[in-house]
């Protein structure tokens, strides 16, 4: 969950560049007003910390409207009330709950514990270090008897054999009908396998292979590949705290810290009770929480706002891009002429030629209404089309049938025969030639409107000598 969390604020950050900053850094001595946004005060290091943080190249002026741009968008949040809905309310809580948690537990007990598994693995392991060895092995049979005792035997010898007269590990593996994946190597601490595999394995040299002897379970040939020391505390950290935390120590620390808190408290309180107390106090007691709560908080309102606004307004979008299209048609050109249509794959030649006749010049919705109505069949697809608007080399069917490049695509075992029904377009005629871009367009420039108007609804007062002197005091 907090990994989900501090994606969606990172993502925040990318796509505004301008989040908030925290009351922490709003409370700092000498820390003007810079600017005041609909009655709101923004302090210099609110700006600064969003400029710093969020800042790829800008220059401050270049920087600010975007930021003005972003506070504006939380004022209309603000005033049409979304920060009272249920759902906002409980979403921001649960977020925060996750991310103050690690607020709420003592982290240095857990470092310790992480220590000590490492200093009781590292005495246990560090004299002898980690072998890295592969093995052949013939497995004895709990049941087979002596004779299955010999047959493992006479199999390990043969293999050994084999070994002193020149053969690979893998060659003298396999002429005994070991599998060859069995000789991936892999690492042994003394502790971890049989005495008899662990005392033979330390026993060899890099590089050497042992002669064949018998544990528990099978008669071994052991090849020594490598040594390794059993490594630094760093080098096992990752893995102990994942095991750390697959054994529920973050309550054992949320524990320990409420106790702690508690006596830190005078005593009067029980441990959660003291606990509940510092999560009240988080925001004032650490700037980087308070800071993240803030950016959180109004990233939420900026996402909502913007949805009722720009991204899901109800409108009958088809119409609307369309539309946008037809004023702004000039603007769209292809590098390339483009085939509006799509490719037919059909079970026989007879489908095929009478979805061609049916589907020939009609739009794409149409198309997909043909081949539902007429070309449907519960027991096999006889039909499919692929539909799109196409450049050379996005299908080779496309490419080949309509553009005559190429030998075109594979074919489909299972409907064979294959043509293309559309027309090739020089440059776009209707919106869904260019849908994408018409969409993007189309959404910028209801961004732009709304921020026009929220300009002229929300007063903007900025403190230019304040601004001189943004990053530029003591």
């Amino acid at each position: 969950m907090r990994n989900m969390i501090m994606k969606k604020i990172g993502l925040l950050f990318v796509a505004l560049a301008f989040a908030g900053a925290g009351d922490m850094l709003s409370a700092q001595e000498n820390d003007p007003v810079l600017m005041t946004i609909a009655g709101r005060d923004v302090k210099r290091s609110e700006f600064e910390y969003a400029y710093n943080k969020n800042n790829v190249g800008d220059a401050v002026k270049d920087y600010l409207p975007l930021f003005v741009d972003f506070k504006l968008k939380v004022a209309e949040a603000l005033a049409q009330q979304i920060d009272t809905l249920p759902s906002f309310k409980e979403e921001f809580m649960k977020d925060r709950a996750s991310l103050a948690e690690d607020y709420l537990i003592d982290r240095n007990f857990i470092e310790e514990e992480a220590h000590r598994i490492y200093a009781k693995d590292s005495a246990t392991i560090g004299k002898d270090g980690i072998l890295k060895v592969s093995h052949i092995a013939v497995r004895l049979s709990q049941r087979g008897g002596a004779a299955s005792v010999d047959a493992a035997k006479a199999k390990i010898d043969s293999a050994y054999n084999l070994l002193q007269s020149g053969a690979t590990f893998e060659d003298a593996a396999k002429a005994i009908g070991v599998p060859g994946s069995t000789l991936n190597p892999m690492e042994i601490i003394r502790g971890q396998v049989y005495e008899e595999i662990s005392d033979v394995a330390y026993a060899l040299a890099d590089g050497e292979y042992s002669e064949p002897f018998a544990s528990p379970v099978a008669y071994h040939i052991l090849k020594r590949i490598s040594w390794r020391s059993f490594g630094s505390f760093e080098d096992y950290k990752k893995p102990i705290m994942e095991m750390l935390e697959q054994q529920n120590i973050r309550q054992a620390a949320r524990i320990k810290k409420g106790f702690s808190l508690a006596e830190e408290f005078g005593g009067n309180l029980t441990p959660e009770q003291a606990l509940a107390k510092e999560d009240s106090l988080l925001e004032a007691k650490y700037p980087e929480f308070g800071n993240l709560m803030r950016e959180y908080y109004e990233g939420l309102l900026f996402f909502e706002i913007s949805n009722r606004e720009v991204w899901q307004t109800g409108e009958n979008l088809d119409e609307a891009h369309a539309k946008f299209f037809k004023k702004n048609k000039k603007k769209y050109k292809f590098d390339s002429p483009r085939f509006r249509g799509g490719v037919l794959y059909a079970k026989t030649p007879e489908i095929l030629e009478r979805a061609k006749t049916m589907l020939t010049d009609k739009t794409a919705d149409e198309c997909r209404e043909i081949v539902s109505d007429n070309f449907m069949n519960d027991s096999a697809r006889i039909i499919r089309l692929e539909l799109g608007v196409f450049a050379i080399g996005d299908n080779k069917w496309i490419d080949s049938l309509a553009f005559g490049q190429g030998g075109g695509g594979r074919k489909r075992a299972d409907l064979p025969y294959t043509d293309v029904v559309g027309k090739i377009i020089k440059q776009p005629e209707v919106y869904t030639d260019v849908k994408g871009a018409v969409a993007d367009d189309y959404n910028k420039y209801k961004e732009q409107l709304w921020v026009k108007n929220l300009r002229k609804k929300y007063k903007v007062v900025i403190d230019k000598e304040v601004l001189k002197t943004v990053n530029n005091h003591d």
